[in-house]
C-alpha cells in the first residue's frame, strides 16, 4: 500500500495533468510575442504591471515540480550511476531528435534566402551536447520576433544541471541536512532580489558559459528548491487548506508591493501548486493516462508558432496563433513520447542508446553540410556573408527571458 499522510497518498497526484497545463499556458503566453512581438497585452503581464507573464509562472511551475520529484528520486534510490542514466535518458534523447529536426526540417523553411550561412556540425554537436540551440544561419527575419529558432530550450541545460546538483548534494550527504538545503534556498532568493532591485547583470565569464547565464540561475534555482524542501520536510504532511488559502491570498497581495514577487512566488506559488496536484477533484482529468506529453510540446512548441507566423503572413492575433499551434505541438509532443521518449525509458542501456542516436543524427548532418558546401563550390551566386550579426550575449539572454522565463 502507498504510504498516506493526512489522508493523502503519494501516488494520489496530478503532476503529469500540471506540466501538460503548464506546456499548453508557454504556448499561449507565447503566442502575444511571437504573433505580435510584445508582452504589452498579455493578460498575467497586464495584471502584474508587466511583472510576470504566464509562460514565466509556468516554466518556475516545471522546476517546482521538477525539484519536488527528483530529490523523492534521489532519497528513495540514492545510487549516482542508476539516477544519472534515469535523468540522462529522460531529457536527451527526446532532445537530441528535437535538435536533429529543427536542424534538417526547419532551418531550411526558416532561414533568410539572402543567406548562405551553413550549419556547423561541430557547433550543433557541442551545443546539443550542452542541451542548447546550435547557431543558425538568421531565421524568421520577419517574424515580429526575428532570428529566434527555438528560445523555449534555454530552461532544458539549467534543469539538467539542478539534477547533477541534487545528486552531488546527495552523494556527499548534505541533502540529508534539510535546514542547510533551506539555507541555500535562502541565500538564493537573497540574491534573485538583490538583482531585481540593482538591476545588475552579472556576466558569468566562462562559469556562465558552462553552466548558464547567472541571471537565469537566481531565478530558476529558487523554484527547484522550493520543491525540494516540500519533500525534505514532509511532503504532503505539509499540506493544510487554510495555508494554501492563506498563500494565495499573499501571492494576491503581492500584486501590489514592489519586489514582493521575487520572494513570494518561490515560497507561497511553489507550496499552492504542490498542493493543487494533489487535490482529489483534478486527479479525473489524468491527462497522462496515455502518456507523459509535456516535454515533448515544450521542446517543439516554438519553432511551430515560429513557422505559422511565418507563412501566416509574418503577424498574427495571439488567439488565433495559439489554436494553430496547440494542436500540432501537442500532437508532435505525443508523437515524442511515443516514437523516442518512452522506448529510452524502457531501456535498460540508454547511454549506449542515446549514444547511437546521436552518432545517427552527426552522420545526416554531415552529410547534407557536404552536400550543401558542395553545390555552393559548382557554382552558387548566393552572397556567404552573413546577413544579421548575432547579438550580444546580455542582449540574447535578456530576450530569451522576456518571453521564455
Amino acid at each position: 500500500m502507498p504510504s498516506t499522510k493526512n489522508g493523502i497518498r503519494h501516488t494520489d497526484n496530478s503532476f503529469d495533468t500540471l506540466r501538460l497545463f503548464f506546456a499548453v499556458l508557454v504556448i499561449f503566453s507565447h503566442s502575444f510575442a511571437l504573433g505580435r512581438g510584445s508582452n504589452d497585452n498579455e493578460p498575467l503581464s497586464v495584471l502584474t504591471q508587466g511583472q510576470i507573464t504566464l509562460g514565466n509562472v509556468s516554466v518556475w511551475a516545471f522546476f517546482v515540480i521538477s525539484g519536488f520529484l527528483i530529490t523523492q528520486s534521489w532519497t528513495r534510490s540514492p545510487k549516482p550511476a542508476k539516477f544519472l542514466k534515469k535523468r540522462i535518458a529522460r531529457i536527451y534523447p527526446a532532445f537530441i531528435v528535437a535538435a536533429v529536426l529543427s536542424a534538417l526540417v526547419v532551418v531550411p523553411f526558416a532561414a533568410d534566402p539572402a543567406t548562405d550561412r551553413s550549419l556547423g556540425i561541430g557547433n550543433f554537436l557541442l551545443q546539443t551536447l550542452r542541451l542548447q540551440v546550435f547557431d543558425a544561419p538568421p531565421v524568421f527575419v520577419h517574424n515580429p520576433w526575428p532570428n529566434e529558432l527555438n528560445g523555449s530550450l534555454w530552461s532544458v541545460s539549467f534543469e539538467f544541471w539542478c539534477y547533477i546538483g541534487i545528486m552531488l548534494l546527495g552523494m556527499t550527504g548534505m541533502l540529508l541536512r534539510r535546514w542547510l538545503v533551506a539555507a541555500i534556498f535562502a541565500a538564493a532568493v537573497a540574491w534573485h532580489l538583490y538583482l531585481y532591485i540593482t538591476g545588475w547583470v552579472p556576466g558569468g565569464k566562462l562559469l556562465g558559459v558552462i553552466f548558464g547565464f547567472p541571471l537565469f540561475w537566481a531565478i530558476v534555482l529558487p523554484f527547484f528548491l522550493a520543491g525540494s524542501l516540500f519533500h525534505l520536510f514532509g511532503g504532503t504532511a505539509l499540506l493544510r487548506g487554510p495555508l494554501m488559502i492563506a498563500a494565495l491570498a499573499v501571492l494576491i497581495v503581492s500584486n501590489f508591493i514592489p519586489n514582493a514577487y521575487v520572494v513570494t512566488l518561490p515560497v507561497c506559488g511553489a507550496y499552492l501548486l504542490l498542493g493543487l496536484a494533489y487535490q482529489p477533484w483534478l486527479r479525473p482529468l489524468n491527462l497522462g493516462r496515455f502518456g507523459d506529453f509535456s516535454y515533448g510540446t515544450y521542446l517543439y512548441a516554438f519553432p511551430i508558432q515560429q513557422l505559422i507566423v511565418k507563412f501566416g503572413g509574418g503577424t498574427m492575433g495571439p488567439v488565433k496563433l495559439f489554436l494553430l499551434a496547440t494542436p500540432l505541438a501537442v500532437g508532435t509532443g505525443a508523437l515524442s513520447w511515443f516514437l523516442v521518449e518512452r522506448h529510452f525509458l524502457a531501456r535498460s542501456s540508454v547511454l549506449k542508446s542515446a549514444a547511437s542516436l546521436g552518432q545517427k543524427a552527426a552522420i545526416s548532418l554531415i552529410s547534407i553540410w557536404k552536400s550543401r558546401r558542395n553545390s555552393f563550390r559548382a557554382g552558387s551566386s548566393i552572397s556567404t556573408e552573413r546577413a544579421l550579426p548575432h547579438d550580444e550575449p546580455g542582449e540574447t539572454a535578456s530576450q530569451g527571458a522576456e518571453i521564455s522565463a
